[in-house]
């Protein structure tokens, strides 16, 4: 998820990449209200697609961003349409916003692109409304919550490679890890070996950055990276003959190489899914503790 702006009318927070097959997800939604606006009501918005939700909280914010309390269940205002949830934003003297924590479901049957590789899917539209006295509504802002499935891959690079998603400097570790060439480089087949060790050297690199429930999902998807069949990465040996380099001398790396191997392997055993067709499961994005 991208960081809170605490400072924006509307907020939404959400990991818009996730794993093919994925069908439950969360959202944090923050409202900062205009002190200065006595004249109307403010409201947040849910229009609905095929998601249900599964659960809907609040909580009020000081101007800090610490909770003024525990969270209780969003209440709606009444409606006749099923897909839309208006929710009064009423703020104590005390409050300088309000978080609302959403999580979601989808169901497979209801469509057949729910939870396909490369394909992407509305989920709900979020909505700041502001419901005047005498009666007309006024469309502040709106953001979209949106699910996109990819492989672990492109979860990677879509997500957690972004600058803000994840602290540095795991994420810089991350970035010159997914960047380092497969080994393709030079006909020398010494120096496909200096570059297959640089990459479990960079691969050390990131499992040494400070332990967190960012790693530990980072981790698990890197496993599911590596051992995905059409995966370009470690042991795929991509050399198609390449024309002749003079000749030049290595230093031996043999040792250095097979330890660094079992290193990996040694991760492979660790992270990998239990069972043929299971997958890790997902840290959350968001900390149910905090609700």
């Amino acid at each position: 998820m991208q960081p809170a702006d605490r400072t924006e009318a509307l907020h939404v927070e959400f990991d818009r990449f996730q794993l093919a097959g994925t069908v439950r997800g969360r959202a944090v939604v923050r409202v900062r209200p205009n002190p200065a606006d006595r004249q109307s009501r403010t409201v947040l918005r849910l229009r609905r697609f095929l998601p249900r939700l599964v659960d809907f909280r609040r909580r009020d914010l000081d101007a800090a961003g610490s909770p003024l309390g525990p969270a209780s269940e969003a209440a709606a205002l009444p409606g006749e349409d099923p897909r839309r949830s208006d929710h009064l934003v009423d703020l104590p003297a005390e409050a300088a916003s309000r978080e609302y924590y959403l999580e979601w479901a989808l169901d497979p049957a209801d469509h057949p692109r729910i939870g396909a590789k490369g394909d992407e899917m509305m989920l709900f539209r979020v909505q700041l409304v502001h419901i005047h006295a005498d009666g007309p509504e006024t469309l502040e802002q709106q953001k979209p919550l949106l699910i996109s499935w990819s492989d672990a891959d492109g979860v990677l690079r879509g997500s957690w490679q972004q600058p803000g998603r994840t602290p540095e400097p795991l994420r810089q570790a991350l970035t010159e890890l997914l960047g380092a060439p497969q080994r393709h480089a030079s006909a020398c087949g010494d120096c496909r070996l200096r570059v297959e060790l640089d990459r479990l050297l960079r691969e050390d690199a990131l499992w040494a950055c400070q332990d967190g429930p960012e790693l530990e999902e980072i981790r698990r998807l890197l496993v599911l990276r590596e051992l995905q069949p059409d995966s370009g990465s470690l042991g795929y040996d991509t050399y198609r003959g390449h024309p002749e380099h003079p000749p030049h001398a290595h230093p031996d790396i043999a040792e250095e190489l097979a330890a660094a191997h079992a290193r990996h392997h040694a991760r492979l055993l660790a992270y990998a899914p239990s069972e043929p067709g299971d997958r890790p499961g997902r840290a959350s994005h968001t900390n149910p503790d905090r609700y």
